[in-house]
């Protein structure tokens, strides 16, 4: 259901606390992510993977939507899988972040605490005005899809509070290089 709300987004606006949001990772870190919950095999792994480049492609159409993402620093720091994979993911972001639709924007630890810290979540609107914006949510257990107007608005109220205590995507840009030049070093 997920693929099929994203298809028809026109915006996404996602805050990201552990991970980098799944419409940006490369398939070497979508792997690793899903390596870390233990209990997929790899035959799962592999369609996981391959699920979430197809869903990727949203991006890339002619006219794509616009994505703006919040990601704490802690996601852009914690080490997921390899080094390599760290630093081409980092590399990754920084190719995205060049595009027109694609602004990243870094929650620093020194934001402190902050409107989002329950969680991740994402916002989509659709062009069409007789779709209502959603929120989506993820657990270990289920997903979770918000359409009330008043769950929307607080997750829409949290976003713009949040991104208020985020580096602009000029700032973001040049932590992300910090990171990755630390990486390679």
């Amino acid at each position: 259901m997920l693929a099929d709300f994203e298809a028809e987004a026109s915006t996404f606006r996602t805050y990201e606390s552990q991970v980098i949001p799944g419409l940006l990772q490369t398939p070497q870190y979508a792997d690793a992510i899903f390596r870390a919950n233990l209990v997929r095999d790899d035959d799962e792994i592999d369609r996981r993977v391959e699920a979430r480049v197809k869903r990727q492609g949203v991006l890339n159409r002619v006219d794509p939507p616009t994505f703006m993402a919040l990601i704490d620093e802690a996601a852009l720091r914690r080490m997921v899988g390899t080094s390599d994979v760290m630093q081409e993911q980092l590399r990754h972001l920084t190719q995205m972040a060049s595009r027109h639709n694609i602004n990243i924007y870094v929650l620093p630890f020194s934001a402190g605490a902050h409107p989002s810290t329950e969680g991740s979540y994402v916002i989509m609107d659709f062009t069409d005005l007789r779709d209502a914006s959603i929120a989506y949510l993820e657990t270990p257990a289920t997903s979770m899809y918000l359409e009330e107007e008043h769950q929307v608005r607080l997750f829409n109220d949290m976003f713009g509070s949040t991104q208020s205590c985020a580096m602009a995507p000029v700032q973001s840009l040049a932590f992300i290089n910090r990171l990755l030049q630390e990486l390679e070093e």
